[in-house]
């Protein structure tokens, strides 16, 4: 009797899978075995990296920028909300001769308008003293002259809403 080249290759034990389906598909169904177990520990890598990695978004304070722009160009200027401390940040952009103004209604009353005068490319903090929370506050950016009080015509920003202090 002749001995199979599958018997001999298997140490002369006739092998179920061996028999079945050759020495191939031994090798051919553990090189599966293996690639779906690497894919399942990808899968499982990707999902814990991305539990790992997820973050709560983090909304940027709301910031309104004179009708110019916020930075380097003439007639530049900002004004951004911060929340925590009741404050208004106050940035002059550019060196034009203007100070930047910020207007602000907090739950619909006027506050009082709140200046940054120290020069192009600084910014200053300006309070609004302690806040109620919960109340709505909308804010626009100008420029203008503080010591006339004047706002120069056509600068301001669109109002800025902001859900609440």
């Amino acid at each position: 009797m002749r001995t199979s080249f599958k018997t001999a290759e298997f140490g002369g034990q006739m092998n179920d899978r061996a028999t079945r389906h050759g020495w191939r598909g031994t090798i051919r169904h553990n090189a599966m075995r293996r690639s779906i177990s690497f894919l399942g520990l990808v899968t499982a890598a990707t999902v814990a990296l991305a539990t790992l990695t997820t973050t709560p978004a983090v909304a940027a304070p709301p910031t309104a920028c004179t009708k110019y722009g916020c930075s380097i160009v003439w007639g530049s200027g900002s004004g951004r909300w911060i929340a925590d401390g009741d404050k208004m940040v106050i940035c002059d952009g550019y060196a034009d001769g203007y100070s930047v103004i910020v207007r602000a209604d907090i739950d619909l009353k006027p506050q009082p308008d709140k200046w940054h005068t120290s020069g192009a490319d600084k910014c200053t903090e300006r309070s609004y003293g302690n806040v109620a929370e919960g109340l709505d506050i909308a804010f626009y950016t100008c420029l203008g002259k503080q010591s006339t009080n004047y706002i120069l015509p056509g600068s301001c920003s669109p109002v800025v809403a902001h859900g609440s202090t």
